[in-house]
């Protein structure tokens, strides 16, 4: 028992962790093989579809792992995914509708959501397979998912220099693992029944909360990068792109750091320790800000330079940038820390309003600080919208803290 929950979480890790950080290879690749106004054009569609990919995963695989009392069988689960990737493609669609795009960069969008549409299918296989402690099968789907797709598309864009062709590539390896991996591995755990419709519409009513609260994670992540494409090139979207990108990682820390000491978190709030709860968030925090100085000073130092070198570009005028988006990815990170707590907590309806409030701070500031600065406005707009959740989130958490110890 104990050697499988470690090979289900050595692999689902580096599976997970391989699949977060594709981008970044694909990123580098396009940069490299196919010019910086492509590269803007690939890192706005792959962020466009990390964010209606959220319409697809809907509520993700914590309502139906969870679900040991079988609330919704087995085909009610695939019926609903079927539908939220359904609705994925559609406000992908109308969404290209309403923008005046180039036929070229529509394509790239259209295939890159239909990439993570994909990938999103798979989830509910994912949930058979966790449910019947498989979760090893996940992480090496995932891993090897992940490594053939960015080599796959490595190879056809250097032979092809196509961007279309290298996205559709990554299409027909999620085809081709769906069918031949994930399906085949999770069939024998999928159970017989009749599809109930009233189910299905239960599902969607469950999992809206968690929905609202991915959907707009997401958005406030990359709002920014929305509000370049509305006012500046392309070849600015890549450049921002690129920047943002150590701060991704930055608050991908946070979940690490988090992750080993999650079991005491809810061991002590169970056994109403909260002190001992309130000891353990701020020794999170102090070692996240820790890293988060090092980083800064590795950055500082080395970031601009080892930039310029992975995706052959001049990034000199963006040494700031860099460090001002990884000082408020340390912030994101510490909102996350905290967000979780809340989460054992049971606190999750102001959550939602937290990040609805930091959806309108950063959609405003980035359009009024756009205009006015161009890209160093967008980094302006993060930061300060970082600072503000993580404020946000430290005096509900103290808030809601206080009522604990009352």
């Amino acid at each position: 028992m104990e050697n499988n929950l470690k090979k289900n979480t050595i692999w689902h890790t580096i599976g997970l962790t391989l699949n977060s950080f594709n981008s970044l290879f694909f990123l580098i690749i396009v940069n490299r093989i196919n010019g910086v106004n492509i590269g803007g054009i690939f890192s706005f569609a792959f962020s466009l579809s990390c964010l209606l990919y959220m319409i697809a995963i809907y509520s993700g695989r914590t309502y139906q792992v969870s679900d040991v009392n079988k609330e919704l069988n087995d085909y009610d689960y695939l019926l609903h995914k079927v539908i939220t990737c359904l609705l994925m493609m559609a406000v992908a669609i109308i969404f290209i509708s309403i923008k005046n795009y180039t036929v070229e960069k529509n394509i790239i969008i259209i295939i890159l959501c239909l990439y993570k549409c994909l990938e999103a299918f798979s989830e509910t296989f994912y949930g058979y397979l966790q449910k019947n402690g498989k979760l090893y099968v996940v992480g090496k789907s995932l891993f090897f998912k992940s490594l053939i797709g960015i080599l796959i598309f490595f190879v056809v864009d250097v032979v092809t220099r196509n961007i279309i062709l290298s996205s559709f590539s990554l299409v027909v390896i999620n085809i081709l693992f769906a069918i031949f991996y994930d399906v085949r591995k999770s069939k024998k755990y999928i159970s017989n029944e009749n599809i109930d419709t009233n189910n299905i519409l239960k599902l969607f009513k469950k999992g809206f909360s968690v929905f609202s609260f991915s959907f707009l994670s997401s958005y406030v992540a990359n709002a920014p990068k929305y509000i370049i494409d509305m006012l500046l090139s392309d070849s600015f979207q890549n450049i921002f792109g690129i920047i943002i990108m150590p701060g991704t990682v930055m608050s991908l820390c946070g979940q690490y750091i988090m992750a080993p000491l999650l079991t005491d978190v809810v061991d002590c709030y169970n056994r109403k320790m909260y002190i001992k709860l309130k000891n353990i968030v701020f020794k999170m925090i102090k070692i996240l800000i820790c890293l988060g100085i090092f980083v800064e000073l590795v950055a500082y130092i080395l970031g601009i330079p080892v930039l310029n070198l992975i995706y052959g570009i001049n990034l000199n005028n963006y040494r700031i940038d860099l460090i001002l988006i990884i000082f408020g990815a340390i912030f994101y990170a510490i909102s996350g820390i905290f967000s979780t707590v809340l989460i054992t907590m049971r606190k999750n309806n102001m959550q939602l309003v937290i990040y609805i409030l930091s959806s309108l701070v950063i959609t405003l500031s980035s359009y009024l600080l756009v205009i006015n600065f161009g890209i160093h406005g967008a980094t302006y707009a993060y930061v300060v919208t970082m600072v503000f959740h993580a404020l946000t989130y430290f005096l509900y958490f103290m808030f809601e803290y206080k009522k604990l110890k009352s």
